[in-house]
């Protein structure tokens, strides 16, 4: 029995396959020496458990330093006091002074306690009941400068924002708000 010659495939050297091999080795060798350079740099001195150097202490001040004023505003409370109350959506997109006036005389009682105790808001997030987005986030809107005029020693400079909430879910019917004020952490 003779043996035959085997035909043999040959690969050109610029095929995609020899290529993608070569591609392969010479990322690994380059991702291997990249590996030794950066291990290689950690300095010495860190893997040593040797006595550290220490700084000399500090010598008394003759006179005691002043203590620092916070320079930061104080944070909020985590969890708002929430609250709704009906309001008449028409009148306060319209600027009507009979609804704004209702709307203050309504959320006096939720107002006046926090003034009497001195709580700031920082923020405050009103939602404003309708079918339509547009038209909820308009009598929120609305609310909100009413509100901010109208208590200002409450407010003062903080920011409110205005949103939709869907009538007709829960409690909620058009015009009604749901009042989310965070507090100032005295």
């Amino acid at each position: 029995m003779a043996l035959r010659p085997r035909a043999s495939r040959r690969v050109e050297s610029q095929s995609p396959v020899s290529l993608a091999g070569w591609l392969f080795a010479d990322l690994a060798l380059l991702l291997f020496i990249i590996t030794i350079v950066v291990v290689s740099d950690f300095p010495a001195a860190a893997l040593d458990d040797g006595p550290e150097e220490t700084a000399p202490a500090p010598s008394p001040s003759p006179t005691p330093s002043p203590t620092p004023e916070p320079t930061a505003d104080p944070g909020v409370e985590p969890e708002p006091l929430v609250f709704y109350v009906d309001s008449d959506a028409a009148g306060l997109v319209d600027g009507s002074e009979s609804a704004e006036r209702d709307l203050v005389d309504d959320v006096a009682e939720h107002f006046e306690p926090l003034i009497q105790d001195g709580s700031r808001v920082g923020f405050m997030l009103t939602f404003g009941g309708a079918s339509d987005p547009g038209y909820g986030g308009s009598i929120a809107a609305a609310a909100n400068e009413v509100m901010a005029e109208a208590y200002p020693d409450l407010f003062g400079d903080a920011p409110t924002r205005h949103f939709w909430t869907s009538s007709g879910k829960e409690a909620i019917s058009t015009g009604t708000l749901q009042i989310e004020l965070y507090l100032l952490v005295a």
